[in-house]
């Protein structure tokens, strides 16, 4: 069964700890995040990772661009899905997952892919965008079994999904 969360204090620290001992930075921290480059995590990419998170919070007061939640499988935390706008495409949403290593490849891909179709349309979009390195064969049959069209962009393999 797979759950999404809300990334509050606790939730975070849980998260953190799964990125630490099961992904590579790159993996669980935004491109353009300045310490997402680097095979360990360093005191400073744990401080991004928790500044990223805690920039993603639904409030009512300032709202934000984008949100992510912890996915849990099965009760554990397995890694974070978020959902934001794309700037150049009011009528398109971004999705991004990342999981774990010892999580990958229990279609749990495809579950959030789902639940990040109902958001999205509940936010009146018609397309799902989601990227992926264009070396990243898993991610790559993950957004080809969901239906996700995919391209080659700049350098990164970006799919787009019409939302029915």
């Amino acid at each position: 069964m797979i759950d999404l969360l809300p990334v509050d204090d606790d939730v975070l620290e849980r998260l953190l700890a799964v990125a630490v001992a099961d992904a590579l930075p790159g993996e669980a921290l935004p491109a353009e995040a300045p310490a997402a480059t680097g095979p360990v995590w360093t005191e400073p990419r744990k401080e991004a990772f928790r500044a990223y998170h805690r920039g993603c919070r639904v409030s009512l007061e300032a709202p934000v661009p984008e949100v992510t939640w912890a996915v849990a499988a099965d009760g554990r935390i397995a890694g974070a899905a978020r959902l934001a706008l794309v700037d150049d495409d009011p009528a398109a949403r971004e999705v991004g997952l990342w999981l774990g290593r010892s999580h990958r490849g229990r279609g749990i891909a495809g579950e959030v892919a789902y639940w990040a179709m109902a958001a999205a349309r509940t936010m009146d979009a018609r397309r799902l965008v989601a990227g992926a390195s264009p070396d990243d064969a898993a991610a790559r049959r993950a957004l080809e079994r969901i239906g996700f069209e995919l391209e080659h962009r700049d350098g990164a393999l970006v799919g787009t999904l019409t939302l029915p």
